[in-house]
């Protein structure tokens, strides 16, 4: 590859923040990047039918901000110049079982709606020369050559005339999220598709805006409250977005009912959390609607890296790859951290060619989701009813589960007197930023089993099945994933300690 924009066309399907991130990255190696949308892209930030779940509170993890502000500088400021709330000035309460303490979010952080992201991203890619939209079409299949490669598109306009056509393109990249027809295609291709990994999670949110009066906007502070699956606890989210909007979210999983969407429902189940504040203070806002719900069945890791014989020309990102439990706040930033991916890889490739680079990049990538898909999927596993299938085996459920319980009891007792030394530890693991290998190691196991006689503690042990200290490692080595790959490439050392925000009041 030459050192300049040689390598052709390239298509994106799907323009939400997965497709506009890979449409940004591949600008950087492609003379032109055409993203290809089966909506008519709003002129202004609103929910579009193509984000069925758009409505909902959405999250970029402090990893996935590290890459935005690489390749969209200065976006957080377009937000709040959009009406974004400033959330790194007010602090944030995390409530759980064991109780409650207030954090400070990362510096330079804006909470607002999906809708308002996606729009000011899409802004900024609009406006990098050598990439153009095709709005309102529909992707209907992959072109092919005789030697298998992907070399295009077809499309059917969505208008009155459905009127068909055909894009050409030496890449096409599919962001189309979990409504992607990729294995559909390639089946109708021929292609055999490995068995994916699904975890059967029947998750449900229930969401609900407000406006928040004028007393209360100094005095605003956002609440994360934990579930309790054991005692069928919904998680909560306490929120405020942007033009002083805020909104609660109830979730559930597993065989739980689904949270209610009838107005006096959904606030009687805020009473009935960790944080009892916030049906307190969803009292005092005005309602602007009903509350809205979302059902997500099931959660997909396709494992199309496992093809001898995937085509050149394509690759899949984002949802259409691996999809997670919206909860977690992990989508968009997986998404993201897959896009840089892609980026790394292509210019490695320019230095140094090597031949079946689409299938090396679906290994990387596969390699870079596992901590995101390994964290959120044994979390969902703690709620009666969610179920893993496929020939991979998610390991270390149970003693994750026993480790993680100790460590936020013991977490939460030193935030409340004001130490949030270990909180902050399990928030860059949850952050993506820490791999998962620099919580759960012998150190961190041998200052949690302190003998301190916890119900906790004796559960842990006896998961452990393990008494010597010298012997911890190599039991915790079996126990859970390496995670070799997965943070390839040393993330900036100011950057991850920013990332960690002021923890505290």
């Amino acid at each position: 590859m030459a050192e300049s924009k040689a390598l052709g066309k390239a298509v994106v399907i799907g323009a939400g923040i997965a497709g506009l991130l890979a449409a940004r990255v591949l600008s950087d190696f492609y003379e032109n990047v055409v993203i290809v949308e089966r909506d008519t892209l709003p002129a202004e930030p609103v929910n579009r039918p193509g984000v069925p779940q758009s409505y909902h509170p959405h999250r970029v993890l402090p990893r996935g901000d590290m890459i935005l502000g690489r390749y969209f500088p200065g976006y957080i400021t377009d937000m709040l110049e959009m009406g974004a709330d400033p959330s790194d000035e007010e602090s944030v309460i995390i409530a759980n079982r064991y109780g409650s303490f207030p954090i400070q979010p990362p510096k330079n952080t804006a909470s607002s709606s999906r809708p308002l992201l996606e729009w000011v991203i899409r802004q900024r890619v609009q406006r990098v020369e050598n990439i153009q939209f095709l709005s309102n079409t529909e992707v209907t299949g992959l072109i092919t050559d005789d030697r298998g490669t992907v070399t295009g598109i077809y499309t059917r306009e969505r208008n009155e005339q459905k009127t068909e056509g055909s894009v050409t393109a030496d890449m096409v990249v599919d962001t189309a999220g979990r409504s992607s027809k990729a294995a559909n295609w390639l089946e109708a291709l021929g292609y055999q598709i490995p068995e994916p990994e699904i975890l059967k999670v029947s998750l449900g949110y229930s969401t609900r805006y407000y406006k928040i009066p004028e007393p209360l906007h100094k005095e605003w502070r956002s609440i994360l409250s934990d579930a309790d699956p054991d005692k069928g606890v919904c998680s909560s989210y306490l929120f405020r977005i942007e033009n002083n909007v805020a909104g609660s979210l109830l979730f559930s999983a597993g065989d739980e009912p689904y949270p209610s969407t009838d107005s006096d429902e959904h606030q009687e189940g805020l009473k009935h959390l960790a944080a009892a504040e916030v049906a307190d203070i969803t009292s005092q806002l005005e309602p602007i609607q009903a509350p809205r719900g979302y059902r997500v069945k099931e959660s997909v890791r396709h494992h199309f890296e496992r093809m001898d014989n995937w085509p050149a020309g394509l690759l899949v990102l984002g949802d259409a790859f691996c999809s997670f439990d919206p909860i977690y706040g992990q989508g968009m930033t997986v998404a993201a951290i897959e896009a840089e991916t892609i980026g790394k890889c292509l210019q490695e490739q320019r230095s140094n060619p090597q031949p079946q680079f689409e299938r090396r990049v679906l290994e990387r990538m596969q390699r870079a989701v596992e901590p995101a898909w390994w964290l959120s999927s044994v979390s969902d596993l703690r709620w009666k009813g969610v179920e893993h299938s496929g020939t991979d085996t998610l390991k270390g459920v149970a003693f994750v589960h026993k480790f993680i319980d100790l460590f936020t009891k013991k977490a939460t007792k030193l935030a409340i007197e004001n130490n949030f030394s270990m909180y902050g530890t399990m928030f860059m693991m949850n952050s993506l930023i820490l791999p998962p290998n620099e919580f759960f190691n012998a150190k961190v196991l041998a200052e949690l089993l302190n003998d301190d006689g916890s119900e906790e503690e004796q559960q842990l042990r006896a998961e452990l099945g393990e008494s010597d200290p010298q012997k911890f490692q190599a039991r915790i080595d079996e126990l859970i994933p390496s995670f070799e790959g997965a943070y390839d490439g040393l993330l900036n050392p100011a950057a991850v300690t920013n990332a960690g925000g002021g923890f505290g009041s």
